[in-house]
């Protein structure tokens, strides 16, 4: 059975190692190396490559293609399709690399940060179900704040996406195959078109888009996308051989047009875009359908490129690497506190020999012979050895087995995570936003007979010397450090009107803001406190000044992140912007918070309450009450 089953391995995982069929596709592992390459940059700085992220999705394309591939071949080549073989393949593709990856996760998360450990007991089981994606979505993880500390397995919900696909997706194939190639085609086409559909119908823009993200139903589109092109491109599937020009134009264009796209996606489509969530994943998925059919066997452009030998190796190595470089990043930032060039190299060289050795020791050999067949061949090369080196190992057998008891036990008995200051903090000053809004006065509650409507500001509600403007005339939208302070804020500006909530990022400003104006909620002046959670480009602020118009007042309150690496770019681009507008002024939280920083939490970035939040309130009203400043000479606003 074990000899049978190595002729035909199977040709799938989120980044996986190759098999034999999928050695006569050498573009296949480039293209997997390009997606770990996109993922791996994105987690380490989601600056540098904002659409990085969906590398996963190109992973998703590569196996839904496949795995239909290998089903269908199996079932015009033998006339059946043994969906028991088909699962302990998948297993024993999957399994071995995974089972070392969470043993080592469990140890470190419990001497690097034991609080975490409660929460990663269900994280562990739902990675063991593959059914993380749901546990995620159920705890309410958010795969793209980048100030909150992150699951140590969240990227585990891919691999969770496609369990669940290799599952399902196979019992359909032997339904609808029976009817025909092109049956199965249309479904897998139209369930690709219902996936992405349902996507854009449940994004909610101005929230947070990780339900979406997560969804098995949402998030399959990229799987079926590489399902249709399996049934019907047969040229993916052709034999090295001579090509003609005109078969090797096709592919050119196709691969030229694939790579184009998925750039464009990596560069331009950020998480937080409405346009990622209403066909830009579709789109990404249709591009790397176009690159895989035109990349040919090394014969095009493209295809030579991504058939390079270093580039083949890292592609093979791809699934391992996938697997250990998140843990590797989360544990990093507990262990360094902040990533800097020298410890991202040393972080990306440990994920990278950890896959390297999971390739070597661990998933090659289970591919070749077989779990028992691995398991004979280890006790052989320790048979093998001299009786130093088998006591080594044997030691070294021994000490795995001493670290899985530890890591069950250690999961069993982890503490509840203790409730911090800041999260009751935070969660208080929720609880008093959510009030009835009698207790947070109108505009015209407030002031019935002379407050302007947010439709038409007046300006009277620009500051003056003589003290900051009415808090009933202020619209203020914020993230966790806004929220934290928001007491503070409604005691000094009674009646402002405040939206603030953890892990918001300035992405969310557009559709927030876009909301009030629509309701006739947004008023004359507005107090935007966002930068906490990542950086963003400075044509998204420009874009929200646009909305605000000329006749409102904006204040931008830059940020104090000494922990956080983004820092120094939000406070650049809220400086230079708020220098070319007349109508936009800049609040120095930095500088009160950097001189007052006993009155700060642990984190050194959110104020503590009472004194802290009072600091936060009073840096505002005091950059509210100062004069409006002259145009700059020569600028046009």
């Amino acid at each position: 059975m074990a000899n049978a089953m190595q002729v035909r391995p199977a040709e799938s995982t989120p980044p996986g190692p190759p098999s034999r069929r999928t050695a006569r596709l050498p573009g296949v592992d480039g293209i997997r190396a390009l997606a770990v390459t996109a993922v791996l940059v994105y987690h380490l700085s989601a600056s540098w490559l904002p659409g990085g992220y969906l590398g996963v999705d190109v992973f998703f394309v590569i196996s839904g293609y496949l795995i239909t591939r290998l089903l269908v071949a199996e079932r015009v080549g033998t006339g059946r399709i043994s969906l028991r073989h088909f699962w302990l393949r998948r297993a024993r593709r999957i399994l071995p690399p995974l089972f070392p990856m969470l043993l080592a996760t469990v140890v470190g998360t419990a001497l690097v940060n034991r609080s975490a450990l409660h929460q990663l007991r269900t994280e562990v089981l739902g990675a063991l179900t593959y059914t993380s994606n749901w546990v995620q979505i159920g705890e309410h993880h958010s795969y793209f704040a980048k100030f909150s500390d992150p699951s140590v397995l969240q990227h585990l919900w891919s691999l969770a996406v496609e369990e669940q696909f290799y599952l399902i997706w196979p019992l359909i194939v032997v339904l609808v195959l029976l009817r025909g190639r092109r049956r199965l085609a249309l479904v897998a086409g139209l369930g690709a078109l219902g996936s992405a559909a349902a996507m854009a119908a449940i994004y909610q823009p101005g929230g947070d888009p990780s339900r979406v993200y997560f969804g098995t139903d949402t998030h399959a589109s990229g799987l079926l996308v590489g399902a249709v092109l399996a049934i019907a491109w047969p040229a993916a599937n052709a034999a090295p051989g001579p090509w003609s020009r005109r078969r090797l134009a096709v592919g050119a264009t196709l691969s030229g047009l694939g790579v184009a796209g998925i750039g464009l996606g990596f560069w331009l489509l950020d998480q937080y875009g409405d346009a990622t969530y209403r066909g830009g994943i579709l789109a990404v998925s249709v591009a790397t359908a176009l690159l895989i059919a035109g990349t040919g066997h090394g014969r095009t452009p493209v295809g030579w490129l991504l058939a390079r030998r270093p580039v083949r190796w890292l592609g093979a190595r791809s699934y391992g690497l996938y697997l250990w470089h998140w843990p590797v990043l989360v544990l990093g930032d507990k262990i360094f506190g902040q990533r800097t060039v020298i410890v991202g190299a040393i972080e990306v060289s440990a994920a990278v020999l950890l896959a390297a050795g999971s390739y070597r020791f661990i998933e090659r050999p289970v591919l070749t012979h077989g779990y028992r067949g691995a398991l004979r061949e280890a006790w052989r090369s320790v048979q093998g050895r001299t009786s130093a080196r088998r006591g080594g190992l044997l030691t070294a057998v021994g000490a795995v087995a001493a670290l899985c008891v530890f890591a069950v036990v250690t999961l069993l008995h982890a503490p509840a995570a203790p409730v911090s200051g800041l999260d009751k903090q935070l969660a208080s000053a929720q609880l008093a936003a959510q009030q009835p809004p009698a207790a947070q006065p109108t505009p015209s509650a407030a002031a019935p007979s002379t407050a302007p409507s947010a439709a038409a500001p007046s300006p009277s509600a620009s500051p003056s010397p003589a003290g900051p403007p009415p808090g009933d005339q202020i619209s203020a939208l914020g993230d966790s450090v806004m929220l934290a302070a928001s007491p503070a804020l409604r005691h000094r500006l009674p009646g402002i009107q405040i939206d603030a909530k953890v892990s918001r990022a300035m992405q969310r400003g557009p559709g927030i803001i876009s909301g009030w104006a629509h309701r006739g909620e947004l008023r004359p002046v507005v107090l935007l406190g966002l930068g906490t959670n990542g950086p963003f480009p400075a044509d998204l602020l420009e874009g929200i000044i646009g909305q605000l118009g000329p006749d409102r007042t904006l204040y931008l309150v830059n940020v104090y992140l000494p922990t956080r690496p983004w820092g120094g770019a939000v406070n650049h681009t809220l400086t230079r912007v708020a220098s070319a507008h007349t109508n936009v002024h800049l609040i120095d939280w930095r500088g009160a918070a950097g001189a007052h920083q006993n009155l700060l939490w642990p984190d050194r970035i959110h104020p503590r309450p009472g004194a802290g939040a009072d600091l936060y309130a009073r840096t505002v009203v005091e950059a509210m009450s100062t004069p409006m400043r002259a145009a700059p000479p020569g600028r046009v606003q």
